[in-house]
């Protein structure tokens, strides 16, 4: 039984198109949270997986620039603290999920040092 060019350039490109979907793909995520507690005129220095720094100088959301692959862990922690000022990381660790959702649950707290 012979096969015409067109029906075995068909199937082919069915049976590509079928395998190209068995492969998963990847998402990327960004990282963030909250900081407070942090005082007026203050900044502290955070890192993501030991990289991607950045100075947050006031309460509120911040986000990380560089995303974080489906899949990947990522550990929130301070690189430079306030002067006069401790802040610690809640819920910094973790994996970012198969569907690449945001994370925005790490919360960083200041509290001023003790006299």
């Amino acid at each position: 039984m012979k096969y015409s060019k067109l029906a075995v350039l068909i199937l082919s490109s069915a049976a590509a198109f079928l395998i190209s979907g068995c492969g998963g793909t990847t998402v990327n995520a960004t990282i963030g949270g909250t900081v407070a507690g942090l005082s007026g005129g203050t900044t502290v220095v955070l890192v993501n997986n030991g990289t991607d720094p950045i100075t947050v100088g006031a309460n509120g959301t911040f986000t990380f620039d560089v995303q974080i692959a489906s899949g990947s862990n990522y550990n929130v922690t301070v690189q430079t603290n306030p002067i006069g000022e401790t802040c610690t990381v809640t819920s910094g660790s973790g994996a970012v999920d198969g569907d690449g959702d945001q994370v925005t649950s790490v919360l960083v707290t200041c509290d001023a040092n003790p006299v």
